[in-house]
């Protein structure tokens, strides 16, 4: 399965897929099975957690300024949608919606 990053990049950040051509705030597209990290592309500490606190935590600490997180490996059912937000600024917010293989 692939590995996915989110740039976290802006102030105030925006998580972006790290795709080509893909626009600032889009969700990323993910299947069951692949992992997902993020980039941190700013001067401030951020730690994404998911909304619904039944699909776990993606990192058990903040990502440190120009720092990479550790992987998140996605094990919810296509249809689902991933939203989350960074638990030190609450109003920056991301999404992933798992799709079905061959749908990304």
């Amino acid at each position: 399965m692939p590995d996915w990053s989110i740039k976290i990049e802006g102030k105030p950040a925006v998580f972006t897929p790290d795709i080509d051509g893909t626009p600032s705030g889009e969700p990323l597209k993910v299947v069951e099975g692949d992992l997902v990290s993020w980039n941190n592309m700013t001067e401030d500490p951020h730690w994404p957690v998911p909304d619904d606190a039944s699909l776990g935590a993606f990192m058990t600490q903040q990502i440190d300024p120009d720092s990479p997180s550790t992987a998140y490996n996605i094990v919810s059912d296509a249809g689902t949608i991933i939203s989350y937000h960074c638990s030190l600024h609450s109003e920056e917010r991301g999404e992933m919606i798992v799709v079905k293989f061959g749908e990304n």
